[in-house]
């Protein structure tokens, strides 16, 4: 993953009188150390900034440097003519105030004022360039310094690797999935990413059958290892399960790819007697980001949560609600990953549906991998409407006893939309009123706080609430 860069200013003023150059030197101390708990790389211009041409040096540097967000600290008051010069940087921007030195007497530094003015310069007169900001108030030790700094550190370390990332699209999208049709040029000017839609089934199919017993040996003895049961069905159809692993594995190595979508309804029942769940469960845990059914966007989302987490993102279904515990079923086939699994338990399984087969009719298959999601908290997202729009909503996965479907599921209660509560009965009315896709990217940590910044530094509104009435509402 890439690390962050972060370029660091301090803006000051000679008729101020405080400690303006220790302030700004603590600082830089301060931040160089967060860089190296925080994983980010800090570039700092060494001296303050007093006036327009130091300001061009700066900007100058910096621009050279090719940081992804500036902290500029008012660490005195400043000149209003320095911000319009930075700004030309046009990358997201942190603006920083620290308290006053003293309580009483002559004003020492005016810093909190300092970063007013240039908030109110940045959205009023320069407000067509549409510049987004962040303010940081204290030292990086007070709550309103380093609460705000982490869960943007996240925010844009996420941004810019799906950014910078290249992905595939791999035998189109599911068929019927027509919800799931997108604009390609809008998905890469608002998310940046690189996305190669033209991939063949046959592609993958023809690396599955290249490979010989030997080849996958090893890899089916760890699947197996892996996993607490293996049905006979299962068991038949594993080393089918290892090549496809090893298919996409090698596929995106040779082809340098971060993310994958994989179309796998009906093309793997149809052409290799086989169901792909298993494998692109496991792809997701151990290897790299793979979302089924050809989801495009449902594959910008897990990327940009796995970018912010330590565990996989899985792509679910909604498939049940219960208004007597306020709880949602997310369920999908058969994405077992072991690390988020009640008591690590994932069970090699048959598919619970039937589907085609060689166009013999319906045949059972395999394998899935069952599992229940572990008590912990989730995070439940998708960027919708070619990105201008974005589902969120997050709660904790706390019933693992409470009976549910054959596949990966778990009931999801305490449900926030956007961070704020919300009853089942009005999400449900949202999701249907505001057209949300069935595909839902699911995260297992709260990331609600750092989804909704992801969404504020690339202008994305979030789906509003839509209070449930008996009438038809549009």
């Amino acid at each position: 993953m890439k690390k962050l860069r972060i370029g660091l200013v301090g803006l000051m003023h000679k008729n101020f009188t405080g400690d303006k150059v220790g302030i700004y030197n603590r600082s830089k101390e301060e931040m160089i150390e967060l860089g190296k708990k925080m994983d980010f790389d800090i570039v700092c211009v060494e001296e303050g900034i007093y006036n327009d041409q130091e300001a061009e040096s700066a900007y100058s540097y910096l621009k050279e440097e090719k940081i992804d967000f500036i902290m500029i600290q008012s660490s005195a008051f400043n000149s209003g003519t320095i911000i319009p010069i930075l700004a030309k940087l046009n990358i997201p921007i942190g603006l920083w105030a620290v308290k006053e030195p003293t309580k009483s007497g002559p004003l020492p530094i005016n810093s909190f004022c300092a970063m007013n003015m240039n908030a109110s310069i940045i959205g009023q007169y320069l407000n067509e360039y549409d510049l987004p900001f962040k303010w940081f108030f204290g030292y990086t030790d007070d709550e309103l310094f380093i609460e705000r700094f982490k869960i943007t550190v996240k925010a844009l370390t996420a941004i810019k690797n799906v950014k910078e990332a290249k992905i595939a699209l791999v035998g189109g999208i599911a068929n019927g999935f027509d919800n799931q049709y997108f604009d390609e040029r809008k998905l890469q000017k608002k998310f940046g990413v690189k996305l190669y839609r033209n991939h063949e089934f046959s592609e993958i199919k023809n690396r599955m059958l290249s490979y010989e017993d030997k080849d996958v040996k090893d890899l089916m003895e760890e699947i197996l290892q892996d996993s607490c049961s293996c049905n006979s069905l299962a068991k038949e159809k594993l080393n089918k399960n290892a090549r496809l692993i090893k298919a996409v594995v090698d596929f995106k190595e040779d082809n340098g790819y971060d993310g994958i979508a994989l179309s796998c309804w009906p093309k793997f029942r149809i052409e290799l007697d086989m169901v792909s769940c298993a494998a692109i469960g496991r792809l997701n845990q151990l290897y790299f980001t793979t979302a089924c059914e050809g989801d495009v966007y449902g594959l910008i989302t897990m990327m940009m949560m796995r970018y912010m987490n330590d565990k996989p993102s899985l792509l679910m279904d909604l498939s049940d609600f219960d208004e007597k515990d306020e709880s949602v079923l997310f369920w999908h086939c058969g994405l077992g990953c072991n690390n988020v699994a009640y008591n690590g338990e994932v069970k090699l399984a048959s598919h619970c549906n039937p589907g085609p087969w060689s166009g013999k009719g319906l045949k059972e298959n395999a394998p899935v991998a069952d599992m229940i999601f572990a008590k912990q908290k989730g995070t439940v997202a998708r960027f919708t409407k070619d990105g201008e729009e974005m589902f969120l909503l997050t709660g904790d996965f706390n019933q693992p006893e409470k009976p549910s479907f054959d596949g990966s599921r778990g009931w999801m209660s305490n449900l926030k939309l956007n961070e704020n509560p919300i009853k089942v009965r009005d999400l449900v009315e949202t999701i249907m009123v505001r057209y949300q896709p069935h595909h839902y990217a699911l995260a297992f940590n709260d990331l609600g706080a750092e989804m909704m910044e992801v969404a504020a530094w690339l202008n994305i509104k979030p789906m509003k609430k839509v209070a449930y009435k008996h009438y038809l509402q549009r």
